[in-house]
């Protein structure tokens, strides 16, 4: 998720809770959306630009897979893409467009083209294209640059901007371990290089790298001492529940807040979905909607297994 405030989220000792009644500082953009007739586009075409001839990627029994296909099965599963690495997306949505390609002429020729269950399926699905297509179309201008700017302006006012560090630590399991990494350090060894040698913390492998980060974002003990130091100055040992610190502060500096325009395009997408519900709710209204039958007599449909 992006947020108003630029701080890394990946490298970091977390706190044992959130501290009570603490005012919100950090607004969540670009989050997945309510309905899933509305999409921001594709990250694949987005990257690659849409193809000018939508280029056959592939052939399957003479048939083209092309390159609208892998974007239509990126917007349609984007839910279970987001543990696939973007290097690799294009080739896996392709051999998954290839394979149903495949097993589809087999329906067909195993004469499923007009099985009950099938023409069911084509029914639902395509009340369910016309739907969102309708929907993207009605809303696709429904936030002008003007709304999202008044938005971010109105979250901007509300964020408290902090003071945060950028810090490397070193991890041990003992007082002891930590002042021998302090002899080592004055004896003019490179504290990134240490850390990779010796630090037991996730973070050992990038030479102990935290990140920029604010105070209450560290538990309090590892916070006070790196909010003590100016750059290059190196703690005393420092010990929390994860063991003993020995920190180095890189750089200090107030918060970043993120510009207009690299979240714009989150935000219309937030405020666009916010629109979609209302939408939906006046296209209902418009509709001649009957339930049949009692609501006591209705079938329960039965939980799957």
């Amino acid at each position: 998720m992006t947020g108003l405030i630029s701080f890394r989220a990946d490298a970091r000792l977390p706190r044992s809770s959130n501290r009570p009644g603490r005012r919100w500082r950090c607004l969540a953009l670009a989050a997945g959306l309510s309905f899933p007739g509305l999409v921001a586009g594709s990250a694949l075409a987005q990257e690659a630009g849409e193809a000018p001839d939508d280029a056959v990627i592939a052939t399957v029994n003479g048939e083209p897979v092309r390159y609208s296909d892998v974007i239509l099965a990126e917007q349609d599963l984007a839910a279970q893409l987001s543990g696939v690495p973007e290097d690799v997306k294009f080739e896996y949505l392709a051999s998954l467009m290839i394979d149903r390609k495949a097993l589809a002429d087999e329906a067909l020729k195993a004469g499923l083209e007009d099985d009950p269950a099938v023409l069911r399926q084509f029914a639902y699905y395509r009340e369910k294209v016309l739907g969102d297509v309708y929907l993207n179309r009605q809303l696709a201008d429904a936030v002008s640059d003007e709304e999202a700017r008044t938005f971010y302006d109105k979250q901007v006012a509300q964020i408290d901007v902090e003071e945060e560090v950028r810090a490397r630590h070193i991890l041990v399991e003992t007082e002891d371990e930590a002042l021998k990494v302090i002899g080592r350090l004055d004896a003019g060894e490179d504290f990134a290089a240490l850390a990779k040698e010796i630090s037991t913390g996730p973070t050992g492998a990038n030479g102990g790298d935290l990140g920029f980060f604010v105070a209450d974002r560290m538990v309090p003990e590892f916070s006070d001492a790196a909010f003590a130091l100016q750059p290059g100055e190196i703690s005393k040992p420092v010990k929390s529940d994860f063991g003993w610190h020995v920190i180095k502060v890189e750089e200090r500096r107030m918060q970043q807040v993120v510009p207009f325009e690299d979240v714009k395009e989150g935000i219309k997408v937030q405020l666009r979905d916010e629109k979609a519900a209302p939408f939906i709710a006046s296209v209902r209204d418009k509709a001649d909607v009957k339930f049949t039958g009692e609501e006591t007599a209705r079938p329960q449909i039965v939980p799957q297994q």
